[in-house]
């Protein structure tokens, strides 16, 4: 099973860290694995990242999506399907986790949120894999 956290980064932060996502993942990863550093990294996220706005995400998944797309207001979460394939994507205020069984719909769903914003950054759960997700495909680094 995948899981990725995806953020949508203020775009002069995505065009400066571009070539350097490496440190955006330590960021990341000094967030979630270090209790000393968590409020001085959150406020780094939260200075470099964008709040996540429920509505666009919905037009936008509602528009690039082929497959799907049902929402759960109660829990903050869209559920995307396509043929057999289904995925869950839980809203938070600044992040998404991504978590899905199929390789081939994770892809498609990255591509989708490269037609919503150039600006969102994808990164496995365990912080080893990460990408920006970008609408060319050739670029990916994961799926």
């Amino acid at each position: 099973m995948a899981r990725y956290w995806i953020y949508l980064f203020h775009d002069d932060v995505a065009y400066s860290y571009y070539d350097q996502a490496e440190k955006i993942v330590q960021l990341l990863r000094e967030y979630q694995y270090q209790p000393m550093l968590k409020s001085i990294c959150r406020k780094q996220i939260e200075f470099i990242t964008e709040r996540l706005s429920f509505s666009r995400l919905e037009l936008g998944l509602k528009e690039h999506f082929v497959g799907t797309v049902e929402k759960n207001l109660e829990r903050n979460m869209f559920v995307l399907r396509e043929k057999n394939e289904e995925a869950l994507i839980i809203v938070q205020k600044r992040r998404l986790l991504l978590v899905c069984d199929y390789p081939s719909l994770t892809e498609r769903i990255f591509q989708t949120f490269s037609h919503i914003s150039p600006f969102f950054f994808a990164v496995d759960l365990y912080f080893h894999h990460y990408q920006w997700l970008l609408p060319v495909a050739d670029e990916r680094k994961f799926a």
